[in-house]
């Protein structure tokens, strides 16, 4: 896969996890491969029997592994237990703040619930907040812009032509805050939505293919660009 993914211009990646069984995978994978930067963390879909101690043995991995970050993270209304998502969301988003880590925020209709609790939060800020596959509207996106410094990354979904209030969230999103990913796609329909990316924003190709590597290298770097 990531053979692949270098025959097509992408020079890394970031990987997530979904649940405590991916962790020591994740650690493994981006000791054996460069240019692949890992998260670990607790997905909604994933909450369901967590063992006692999960968020200590989170903490400690992130710990022992600086470059480790956060993710994949969030709420989800199409899965039950919202209470329990919640609070599982609010402790990784603790661990991401007490380490300085960067966040990956799954959401799929519950932005008001991540706003909410973002409002509420008092804890030590991650270092970064990045909206996984972002495919809300202008107002929420504008909003976790402006209020929370949010950054955005865009999926396959923006391919679709019939998303059309996607694509008008894209156009109005700040370059500097856009990122792209394949989510469960192969590596092979980045370069399209890098492409997609530029088609909407009226910008040259290689222009947002610069752009979109800096804000991720600040991510990952904590704002430093080499």
């Amino acid at each position: 896969m990531l053979s692949r993914a270098d025959d097509m211009g992408v020079v890394g990646a970031i990987c997530n996890a979904t649940s405590p069984a991916d962790w020591g995978r994740i650690i493994e994978l981006t000791q054996k491969y460069a240019g692949l930067y890992g998260c670990i963390g607790v997905h909604p879909w994933h909450i369901a029997g967590l063992a006692p101690g999960w968020n200590d043995k989170m903490h400690e991995m992130l710990r022992q592994f600086p470059t480790l970050m956060v993710g994949e993270v969030g709420l989800d209304k199409n899965h039950p237990d919202m209470p329990v998502q919640e609070s599982v969301f609010i402790s990784q988003m603790k661990i991401a703040g007490d380490l300085g880590r960067p966040i990956f925020v799954h959401c799929v209709g519950a932005w008001d619930r991540v706003l909410h609790i973002l409002k509420n939060y008092r804890g030590a800020r991650p270092r970064a907040l990045i909206a996984h596959a972002f495919a809300g509207s202008r107002d929420i996106m504008e909003r976790l812009g402006t209020e929370y410094g949010f950054y955005f990354s865009y999926s396959p979904d923006i391919l679709n032509d019939n998303r059309t209030r996607l694509v008008d969230t894209v156009r109005e999103t700040p370059i500097e805050r856009i990122l792209i990913e394949s989510d469960a796609a192969t590596p092979d329909i980045v370069p399209d939505v890098l492409r997609r990316v530029a088609e909407i924003k009226s910008i040259a190709v290689a222009d947002v293919a610069d752009i979109v590597y800096k804000n991720t290298i600040r991510i990952i770097r904590n704002g430093q660009i080499a």
